[in-house]
Order: structure tokens, then sequence, then C-alpha cells
């Protein structure tokens, strides 16, 4: 077997100098002999590090040369490529790497809660479910390897993954949906209650994303909120819900942000909502024209609907089209 590495930087390529935690070039050596420690390498591999980051400092710019990178070494024989990345921001380069990167191997992106000297640390545990994943089961796609804090490595989809909450580094899935997981041997046991659909269209070209997406406003929900003005650049909304699918739409506040952005053309889409039953509050939807996007993580809803803008498509009829697996059955 032969990998590719493609080194990023983020906490896992870091090191730490008093209370500072930043990115450390020499980094990706360490990481791999002190792999080679713990579970030896058999496999041959290859090292590239296209630029050293903190992912919260991440851009479309900087996306795009990792997106370029992956291409460019796609066709050169490897049988999978382990990306080291941040974990502030690993499921938006997941997202966008599953909806430009049509790849007939497996794509693993890896990350650790603390730099690797800690004990506490579950990068190297990460790199070896990748690499694990890679020998044993091989499906192709674009994929995050992440062991929670008192809980077995999985292996999630990488167009379902869920925004970090504050003051944890637990990685999951949208409704749970991970790919599969490894026991304390290393093998691995599928979910049995992974499913996903066809593609039912073509996969996005990487040329067109934009360093900002900044004719897009995304805002969540939240008790006594004012709603923003809407800058004249705007041109689509993404508007986060509760757990529950629903937003406020009975006080007279949220109803006129509604009618402004329908006045001017701007079309609003929801995240986190399912389909099936819903709550009553919902049924004001349809007169609110809020679109809603169903069973999609809203990251995920987040990079199509900036890849859509980027390309001049109308998010309307592509958001819920399933592509690389993204929108749960």
């Amino acid at each position: 077997m032969k990998l590719l590495f493609i080194f990023t930087g983020g906490t896992i390529g870091s090191t730490v100098n008093g209370d500072i935690i930043s990115t450390d070039n020499k980094k990706p050596y360490l990481i791999l002999e002190k792999y080679r420690e713990i579970y030896g390498i058999n496999f041959e591999y290859d090292i590239l590090q296209p630029y050293t980051e903190l992912s919260e400092n991440n851009t479309g710019a900087t996306i795009r040369k990792l997106i370029g990178t992956v291409l460019e070494n796609l066709p050169k024989g490897y049988d999978g490529i382990i990306i080291t990345h941040g974990t502030d921001t690993i499921q938006y380069s997941a997202a966008v790497l599953s909806y430009t990167v049509k790849t007939n191997i497996p794509l693993c992106l890896v990350s650790s809660n603390y730099t690797i000297e800690n004990p506490k640390a579950n990068g190297l545990v990460n790199l070896h479910c990748a690499v694990r994943f890679m020998e044993t089961v091989k499906t192709a796609g674009v994929w995050v390897s992440y062991k929670n804090q008192n809980d077995i490595p999985r292996i999630h989809k990488g167009s379902r993954l869920l925004e970090r909450q504050a003051f944890t580094d637990c990685i999951f899935s949208v409704m749970d949906t991970y790919y599969g997981s490894f026991d304390g041997d290393f093998n691995f046991h599928p979910n049995p209650e992974y499913s996903q659909s066809p593609d039912s269209m073509d996969y996005f070209s990487p040329d067109t994303l934009t360093e900002e997406a900044d004719n897009i406003l995304r805002i969540e929900p939240y008790l006594g909120m004012v709603y923003p003005k809407i800058e004249q650049k705007i041109k689509y909304i993404l508007h986060g819900s509760y757990h529950s699918g629903t937003i406020n739409t009975k006080s007279i506040f949220p109803s006129d942000f509604f009618a402004e952005s329908n006045r001017r053309g701007i079309k609003i889409f929801l995240t986190g909502t399912e389909s099936g039953e819903c709550y009553e509050s919902t049924q004001a939807f349809k007169d609110l024209h809020l679109i809603p996007v169903n069973n999609l993580s809203p990251i995920s809803a987040y990079v199509k609907l900036w890849l859509c803008a980027a390309a001049g498509y109308d998010p309307e009829d592509i958001l819920g089209k399933s592509l690389a697996g993204d929108i749960v059955p």
C-alpha cells in the first residue's frame, strides 16, 4: 500500500511554546516518527506540505490550494490520501472536498484535539484509523477519522459533519449517520444505520470558489433575536434553526426581515430541518417564503450554497439534490 500525506498545519501540526500553540513546519516528520513508534509503518508513503496554517485562518483561497494539491496527485497511483487538518474548520474543508473531488480512492482528513505530545491527544489514534480504513475498507470518497473523548474511533462521511459545539472538540455526523467505527483491535464495523442516495448532480469545479462568501448572509436563531440589516450585496440567506427545525415565526420582527428579503428577491434557505413530522410553527414557512433544506448538514448546506453562488447556479434547484452522500435518505 502506498499513501500520500498532505500536511496543512492545525493543532496536529503545531507545537506548544509556553501558553501559545503555533504551527511547526517540522511537525509532519515528528508525527510520522511517533506513529512508527506506536503502530509501526508497513506501507510506502510520500509527504506534501502545500501550506502550514491554523485552520481558523483558512479561506476559500486556502481550500482551493488544498483541492489543487489533491487533484494533481490523484492520478499518481496512491491507494489513499490522508490530509492532516485543524479541528476548527475540518468540517468545511471536508464538505468542499466532498463536493469538488470525485475520487476512486479513499481521501481521509485527520485532526487532533491537542498537540501530539500531549497524552490526552487523539491525533495518532485518528491517523491510525485512517490508515486502517485504507488498508481494510478501501471505500472511495472523502472521509473524516476521529475519536471523541470516552468514545470509540469513527469514520464520518465528509459531507455529513455537524458544526462543533463550544468548549468541546467532539465531531458528530448529522442524525448520527457516521459510516462505521473501529474496535479496540482496530477492526472496522460498518454502521448498519448508514445509507446514502446516488448522486443526482455533477461535482462542482473548485476554480470558481471565491475567497469569501460575501453574498451570503448566515444567521442562527436565539431567544430575543434581533435580525440584522441586509447589505446590498447579499443574494442569499442561510438561516439556521433550533434542534427541532423551528424558528420564531410569531414575532413581527422576523416577519419584517423576511418580507424585505422577499421584496428584494433574496432567497432564504432554512437548515436543520428534516422531512416527516414537524411542529405547528413550521406551517408559516411557506408564507414567509422560507425554503427548508431537509436532511442536510448546515455546514454542507452553506458550502453547497457558496459553490452554487460562486458558479452562478440557482441553489434552489441544487441544494436538495444528493451529491457525495450528503443528504440523509
